[in-house]
């Protein structure tokens, strides 16, 4: 079973539930076609699991993404998290796609990561969704 890595930020979000509530969509969608998902804020989130270290997020949040198939990460928010599985998806040659609301200026940097492969601009969590699931069709192959 394919393994997919949800990032997005965590702290200070504008929104946090809402946030939330999307990278969950995107879990519940990768699981309904097959796909094994990892929703970090599931585990270590900051807010329901202050007991957990800086020191033992890092190291669950970076095996978890350097042994995965595929990252989708919402760039909505500004993350040094995000930034940071990013690079760890690069190192590993792990295929990204992007999301993030249409109208959002995103930074080249990123967008230039060679192993991205597919940008998601989006209206509301729907359309998000609805194209995210045309393109896991076409990227998993174990999906009928």
């Amino acid at each position: 079973m394919y393994k997919v890595y949800v990032s997005g930020a965590l702290t200070n979000v504008e929104n946090p539930v809402e946030s939330k509530a999307l990278y969950e969509k995107i879990g519940f969608l990768c699981e309904e076609i097959g796909l094994q998902a990892y929703v970090p804020h599931l585990q270590t989130d900051p807010v329901n699991n202050p007991d957990i270290s800086p020191r033992e997020v890092f190291d669950q949040d970076k095996y978890q993404v350097s042994n995965s198939d595929l990252v989708i990460a919402y760039l909505g928010s500004l993350s040094f998290g995000v930034g940071i599985e990013l690079a760890y998806a690069e190192t590993n040659k792990i295929p990204i796609i992007f999301l993030y609301e249409t109208g959002k200026t995103i930074s080249r940097f990123p967008r230039g990561i060679p192993t991205v492969i597919a940008e998601i601009q989006f209206h509301d969590h729907e359309d998000a969704l609805n194209q995210l699931k045309k393109i896991l069709a076409k990227w998993n192959p174990e999906h009928p």
